[in-house]
């Protein structure tokens, strides 16, 4: 059993959570990682019966350092959805405060999907990423494989980052859960635009979760920068399976200090 399995199963609401190195970004703990403890604090206080976690709103207030707490409160249990808030305590200052949705599948006369796969080749076909590249801790946990013709901090034109992610060591926790820690793995996708790495820091993170179910062992991750402007970015997110079906979108606010 892998150390993060064994974080995980013994996290518990209201005790502090000493967080391991290797999941850390700077000071502070990585995005992903801060969202997934939280959701597990959030499914163990949830009771309701054959829900699943739709979407939520998450935002980063502070560094999450050793001894966070997170505390859960239900918010509703109403007849199509359940919402979990969770309150993340480090140092006395509350640095995370997130709303977890839980719905059950519906049946629906209205069914689309308008957003584009991106064409690409499979995993095998790219290349890892150079080793001499500077990356926080939290990214030595993945395989990485980028898709799109810029690495972050590349100078590149377009401010677009595609890759295949996976772990990588096997994980024996929650679906969700471990989508959480892989779906924000990239960098913020106007980090490309740079030629020297700077601050930069995601100040909150919605998403909604299609279908966690079907998740493979390399997932195709998009994050695109809309419109930078006064020092933020505000970038979409993509994530597929490797059959190209749709699992998880979401959008960020960053702040960037370049």
């Amino acid at each position: 059993m892998s150390t993060l399995t064994t974080l995980f199963d013994s996290l518990r609401a209201n005790t502090p959570c000493d967080l391991p190195l290797d999941w850390l970004q700077g000071r502070t703990a990585y995005g992903g990682f801060s969202a997934a403890l939280g959701l597990k604090v959030a499914v163990d206080a949830n009771q309701t019966e054959n829900v699943t976690l739709r979407s939520a709103q998450i935002s980063f207030i502070g560094p999450i350092t050793a001894d966070v707490i997170f505390t859960p409160e239900i918010l509703r249990i109403g007849k199509s959805a359940t919402y979990v808030g969770v309150k993340g305590v480090s140092d006395k200052s509350t640095v995370f405060q997130a709303t977890y949705i839980f719905g059950k599948n519906r049946e629906s006369a209205i069914n689309h999907n308008f957003i584009a796969t991106p064409y690409v080749m499979k995993p095998d076909q790219y290349s890892e990423l150079p080793h001499k590249l500077i990356v926080p801790n939290f990214f030595k946990n993945f395989h990485v494989r980028v898709v799109s013709n810029s690495l972050f901090f590349s100078g590149g034109p377009k401010p677009e980052l595609i890759a295949w992610v996976r772990f990588k060591d096997k994980l024996e926790i929650d679906d969700d859960i471990s989508l959480l820690l892989i779906a924000d793995s990239l960098p913020p996708a106007s980090t490309v635009c740079s030629k020297e790495a700077a601050p930069i820091s995601s100040m909150d993170w919605s998403f909604n979760i299609i279908n966690s179910n079907i998740c493979t062992e390399w997932l195709l991750l998009r994050s695109n920068s809309l419109v930078s402007k006064n020092g933020y970015s505000y970038q979409e997110m993509q994530l597929w399976n490797d059959k190209g079906e749709l699992v998880m979108i979401g959008t960020q606010n960053v702040a960037i200090f370049m």
